[in-house]
């Protein structure tokens, strides 16, 4: 059984991923004239796909490297934030608002990932993808 602390890192997470989605459809239009709609939507999409499958692989599944990946990933969107801060680029307006969000969603759920509960759960054995499957024989 999942910890509350897991739980909950993944619906922090997958919160931020839905405001990650959100800003991309925020500059859409900008995304389109610079890279074109295949390439702006590739990347979106690749983008969106990944977040989900590393949230679900580290809260379900309970691995551990895709909880590291996912806290490097963190960390990267903290420290771009930081810095887009620091010199003053950082999105003015409702983009930027749900950038800063996103970016704290995220932070707290990569938090929510090294409490007790949660580092006991990521130190259990979990079953292979191939224990879950149900396979059922026929006899011929």
């Amino acid at each position: 059984m999942r910890p509350k602390s897991v739980i909950t890192a993944e619906q922090f997470y997958l919160g931020g991923t839905a405001l990650l989605l959100v800003s991309s459809l925020m500059v859409w239009p900008q995304l389109v004239q610079a890279y074109g709609a295949g390439l702006a939507g590739g990347v979106t999409a690749f983008t969106v796909g990944a977040f989900l499958l590393l949230i679900l692989f580290t809260t379900r599944r309970g691995s551990r490297v895709a909880r590291g990946l996912l806290i490097v990933l963190t960390g990267l969107g903290a420290i771009s934030l930081l810095y887009q801060i620091g010199t003053g680029q950082v999105a003015l307006g409702p983009l930027g608002v749900v950038n800063v969000v996103q970016v704290v969603l995220t932070v707290i759920g990569a938090v929510l990932l090294f409490r007790p509960t949660a580092r006991a759960f990521f130190a259990r054995p979990h079953q292979n993808w191939e224990e879950d499957a149900v396979v059922t024989e026929t006899d011929s």
